[in-house]
């Protein structure tokens, strides 16, 4: 589900929303219920449900074990 972020005008709050590309925009601010909401430009983000299937000892990938693919990401 995309990921949208948000500024409030009237009090400066800057929050993040996920949710499906036709539903309408967030139009009050969750902080102080204004209704000068608006979409900040951002590069996009995509929100990512996961599911904790069992547990594991093992530590998440880093950069020296090849884990970002390539080295590309910024751990």
């Amino acid at each position: 589900m995309p990921l949208y972020d948000y500024k409030c005008d009237a009090c400066a709050t800057r929050f993040e929303v996920d949710h499906p590309m036709s539903a309408p925009p967030v139009k009050e601010c969750p902080h102080c219920g204004a209704q000068q909401v608006r979409k900040v430009l951002t590069t996009g983000g995509i929100s990512v449900r996961t599911r904790n299937i069992g547990s594991s000892s093992s530590p998440p990938p880093s950069c020296a074990t090849g884990g970002c693919g390539g080295g590309m990401c910024g751990l």
